[in-house]
């Protein structure tokens, strides 16, 4: 009866399920690739250190950026059903049972997609694996290792993650009263958008994060020095994002300004939904954290003269393409989460058009919404970065200010804006061609 229920859960939310088994097949590629490496290196015993330095450097902290991205687009797809979830304690299922079925929904997208993601894992390894050919750090007669290793690391963390967000979202709805359930279901206030595990985890991270980041201040100069710049960052970024919806909260104070009568709803709908705008910011601090963090540690790198021996200046390309791997990734996380925020808004724009508001009201709306979301979390992003940037150039350069040039920067935030964009505005359009009477009674 539970795998019944599960599979006809997963083929009404058949749009959901796929975005989140997106992400997850991502995921397991990315990681798939970094063990391939590990596993490579381990199995030949020549040129082994770069392919063990390689992935124990980059592997470690990807995890925990394809970890945070996983359970954030589980979470939000579980966290968009808590109505339904509501509705099934109020006829008597059991918190336990709730749980359980979320489990089983969530293996039911998962298994696939972790299996679908090995294929393209093998071959991002490939991949780098020729980068270091061609760099000439790695001898040509080393073959790529797709064993058990890099089958279990690439699938095992992803479904870990995506078990870890099954669990945490599925608590609340299934810790509700039965006579509160359907109350309980709308969406949380302003107040409660942060829970205090959620703080507790965001804080810890963030005084992990900024540790790691004045640990590198005592470090050599070497190829070491990276091994806690990265992690600071990475740490900081998901910390900062656990942490994002008290950020957006302060947007409330638009709503009595002089905007226009769109930018105050707008702004009145950010704050009230700070719980779900905090799930949208989330990837974004991730993207922009990553992104201008880890891009101005290689130009900084660049930047230093190198002396004989030093195979740094080789390691540039390698670098840059597993960094591109990492921001892709990111970027994915980015527009399954938007896409499925605003698909999940039909029948409040139902709602609007039903009270008079134009389609391009409405639009414009959603489009002031997205900037209002995205620029704390630029500025969030960017504080993650600097936790990378600013001590490795320090000791790189002695200078605070990374080396590199200040149009990156730019990219990295116009292009985080523009996936907000190309990922809410054509969602929305497309709801809003549903006709208003049917999009308040469509299934969510």
């Amino acid at each position: 009866m539970r795998w019944r229920l599960a599979w006809a859960t997963v083929r009404a939310h058949r749009t959901s399920s796929l975005a989140s088994a997106a992400v997850m097949a991502a995921g397991t590629a990315l990681l798939t690739a970094f063990a391939s490496l590990l596993e490579t290196g381990l199995a030949t015993g020549r040129d082994s250190g770069f392919l063990i330095m390689l992935p124990a450097i980059l592997g470690g902290w990807t995890v925990a950026i394809v970890a945070f991205g996983v359970v954030s687009t589980v979470s939000l797809t579980i966290q968009h059903r808590e109505q339904e979830l509501a509705l099934l304690r109020s006829i008597a299922a059991s918190p336990r049972q709730i749980r359980q079925n979320v489990v089983v929904e969530t293996l039911i997208t998962a298994v696939p997609a972790a299996v679908a993601g090995l294929l393209p894992g093998f071959g991002l390894g490939a991949v780098v694996l020729g980068r270091l050919m061609g760099s000439g750090l790695v001898g040509p007669e080393t073959h790529l290792a797709t064993g058990w290793l890099c089958v279990v690391t690439g699938t095992g963390a992803s479904l870990l993650a995506a078990l870890a967000g099954a669990l945490i979202s599925s608590r609340r709805a299934a810790s509700i009263p039965p006579v509160r359930a359907l109350a309980a279901a709308a969406p949380a206030e302003p107040g409660r958008a942060l829970s205090r595990g959620r703080v507790a985890a965001g804080v810890a991270l963030l005084a992990v994060g900024l540790g790691l980041s004045a640990g590198t201040l005592f470090m050599d100069d070497g190829p070491l020095l990276s091994s806690t710049a990265g992690p600071a960052g990475v740490a900081v970024a998901v910390g900062l994002a656990l942490l994002s919806p008290a950020a957006v909260r302060p947007v409330r104070r638009l709503s009595d300004a002089r905007l226009g009568a769109t930018a105050r709803l707008a702004a009145r709908n950010v704050h009230a939904r700070a719980r779900q705008s905090g799930s949208v910011a989330s990837p974004l601090i991730l993207l922009v954290g990553i992104a201008g963090g880890t891009l101005y540690m290689q130009t900084t790198e660049d930047s230093v003269p190198h002396a004989a021996g030093d195979v740094s200046p080789q390691l540039a390309s390698v670098n840059y393409l597993v960094v591109a791997m990492i921001i892709a990734f990111s970027a994915i996380v980015v527009v399954n989460t938007l896409i499925a925020a605003t698909r999940r808004r039909r029948r409040e724009f139902g709602l609007l058009r039903l009270s008079a508001a134009t389609r391009g009201q409405v639009l414009a709306m959603v489009a002031v919404e997205a900037a209002m979301t995205a620029a704390p979390a630029v500025v969030l992003g960017t504080a993650a970065a600097a936790a990378t940037s600013v001590p490795y150039s320090l000791v790189k350069t002695g200078s605070p200010l990374p080396s590199g040039p200040a149009w990156m920067y730019a990219a990295i935030v116009a292009g985080a804006l523009l996936l907000v964009m190309v990922a809410v505005m054509p969602t929305a359009a497309a709801a809003l061609r549903t006709r208003p009477v049917d999009a308040l009674t469509a299934a969510a």
